[in-house]
């Protein structure tokens, strides 16, 4: 069944708006890439004319990528920087950059600083920002302020390899959970930026719900900490969860969603298909000479090819179907295959709202992730709500929960940035 995109983005995602023109030839190319969030582009853009690029650009640039391929340390150093040395140059991409300042504290568990930046900022100069801004400014003041008082979730032992059994059901990948002697069934979802626990699975383990929410899609919902999660044999301990009505409007017959903050606790993850084992790594192999083809801005996105064509493609477990954007087919039309069938399937968000898609199919495509090729059957266009639009950053395919079949291993690299295909 083609769904909507279930788990979208916690937060709204800032892109830059207001790179301005400049004198240098450099800054004007480089800037056109920050413009469009092509991150790969913007990398390889900065590797080739570094030295040729302002102070400024080269500063906004670093951190900017910093950012979006998780050296959260570089970019909180660059943006203080550009404040530092640059303020009057910031302009419009001042809110942005200070959002990302505090986003990338937290990541280092710098929740309290983090929380008291945005805090500060709207206090300051809400009244300046569009709601857009204002909604992710406001969802991180609530985020940070309640992990500043909670203890800070990690596994009980990071110096070891864990090795956790999953099955394919429902073209979901499904894990046996346990906390609080109660057992219940989780699927993963790597573009999900925080877990969500079901609202009556968080009542039977008698847990406190938060007074303030967040954001979430359409909705708003609240927040609480799990103490423990056992996985396998990986516990975890103090999980910040969303708390939704899941199973309540069927969008899983699960009572938890791992997001992508369980796995990027670990440099390392593997999924093994052919085993349905998720191995979880604290140090990883030799890693392929090639450029970094991952990049994590809140969810994990991959430099690849469909068809010959460069793509950049969003992994995301929590889709039952890969899907291509109609951007990106309308622009390679002539060098994609046609479309097979039209209709309309009725989808729906985790929470609750429906809405009838139109959708057209093609029947195969071949994805090439590095050096690995695999063909993909009836690749789903979801033609009235681009999922793009809907997570609210450009890319031009999604990944979903079952690869082609050639994919027998997935490896994602979280320090070193690689997404490896074996």
């Amino acid at each position: 069944m083609v769904i909507r995109k279930i788990i979208g983005m916690l937060f709204g995602v800032l892109l830059m708006q207001g790179v301005i023109a400049q004198e240098n030839t450099y800054d004007n190319v480089i800037g056109e890439a920050i413009a469009r969030g092509d991150w790969f582009e913007a990398r390889d853009l900065y590797e080739s004319t570094a030295d040729s690029l302002s102070d400024y650009m080269r500063l906004f640039s670093e951190a900017l990528l910093d950012h979006n391929f998780n050296n959260p340390a570089g970019a909180v150093e660059k943006i203080q920087h550009i404040y530092e040395e640059h303020n009057a140059q910031m302009g419009s991409n001042v809110f942005s950059l200070f959002w990302m300042m505090s986003d990338n504290l937290a990541k280092l568990g710098h929740f309290e600083a983090a929380h008291g930046i945005c805090t500060s900022l709207l206090t300051q100069a809400g009244g300046y920002m569009d709601d857009g801004t204002r909604t992710a400014y406001e969802t991180n003041v609530v985020l940070f302020g309640l992990k500043s008082q909670w203890p800070r979730m990690s596994v009980t032992n990071t110096a070891v390899n864990y090795e956790i059994p999953f099955i394919v059901e429902d073209e979901q990948l499904k894990f046996s959970a346990e906390s609080g002697k109660k057992r219940f069934s989780a699927m993963l979802d790597s573009a999900s930026q925080i877990t969500i626990i079901d609202r009556e699975l968080a009542q039977q383990l008698e847990l406190n719900i938060s007074a303030d929410s967040i954001q979430f899609n359409e909705t708003r919902c609240p927040l609480t900490l799990l103490d423990t999660l056992q996985l396998g044999d990986a516990k975890y301990v103090n999980v910040v969860c969303a708390v939704l009505p899941l199973r309540k409007v069927g969008v899983t017959d699960c009572s938890m969603i791992l997001g992508n903050d369980m796995l990027s606790l670990f440099p390392e993850i593997e999924l093994d298909y052919e085993h349905c084992r998720l191995h979880l790594r604290s140090q990883y192999d030799i890693l392929p000479n090639t450029p970094r083809n991952l990049m994590f801005n809140k969810v994990p996105y991959i430099q690849a090819k469909i068809d010959g064509l460069p793509t950049t493609i969003l992994w995301d477990t929590g889709s039952n179907k890969s899907s291509i954007e109609p951007h990106f087919y309308n622009a390679h039309r002539d060098q994609l295959p046609a479309t097979s069938k039209h209709g309309r399937k009725r989808g729906k968000t985790a929470t609750g709202k429906t809405s009838k898609l139109k959708y057209a199919i093609l029947p195969l495509i071949e994805l090439t992730v590095g050096d690995k090729t695999g063909k993909m059957n009836s690749l789903y266009m979801i033609e009235d709500m681009p999922h793009s639009e809907l997570m609210g950053i450009p890319f031009d395919a999604t990944l979903g929960a079952v690869p082609p079949v050639e994919f027998k291993r997935l490896i994602i690299n979280f320090r070193e940035m690689y997404f490896i295909v074996r």
